[in-house]
């Protein structure tokens, strides 16, 4: 079990300023974004077997659309295809959301995400490293809504969690001033 960040710590600071910056994100938001998403706790993991999005890794571009069965089955469909193992934890890794950041294992392979197995996402360094590229391109999208969208998918202005991570963030200010 890896220990949780604590801000107050000024290495834990560095490990989120160092990503947030290199994307243009303020870090005091980036920590608000692992406060709220993980508590600091990079071994954190939640499945969500309902989740519909999917990534093609070989084609590098959405996976066509999976029918309700196909998301209810125990069973990947056959045509989804993995980066490394088998289907099966390609497919149950994207329904995923990993690490610190609780990146959804679809939303990191559309980022780009590399690594073999979409675990790797709990180490707090690469974890980092695509939550950060993915909420930087939600900003470029959505902008101001790109809080709200990086739970919700969408813009939800004014959500319980878009309010949860701004008051986290303004937690965070006098840490990283």
């Amino acid at each position: 079990m890896r220990p949780v960040l604590d801000f107050k710590n000024a290495a834990d600071r560095e490990s989120v300023k160092v990503p947030a910056l290199r994307f243009g994100l303020e870090p005091e938001l980036v920590a608000a974004l692992v406060m709220q998403e993980s508590g600091g706790k990079s071994d954190a993991w939640n499945p969500e077997p309902r989740y519909q999005w999917f990534w093609d890794v070989k084609a590098q571009k959405p996976f066509r659309r999976v029918t309700q069965a196909e998301v209810a089955s125990k069973f990947p469909p056959a045509d989804f295809p993995c980066r490394a193992g088998d289907r099966d934890q390609e497919w149950w890794g994207q329904q995923a959301s990993w690490g610190l950041l609780q990146l959804m294992g679809a939303c990191a392979r559309e980022a780009g995400c590399h690594l073999e197995y979409l675990p790797g996402l709990c180490d707090p360094a690469e974890g980092l490293e695509w939550g950060c590229r993915w909420l930087a391109k939600l900003v470029s999208r959505f902008a101001a809504g790109a809080v709200s969208a990086y739970n919700a998918g969408h813009p939800v202005p004014g959500s319980p969690y878009e309010v949860s991570v701004f008051q986290w963030r303004e937690k965070m200010r006098p840490l990283f001033s």
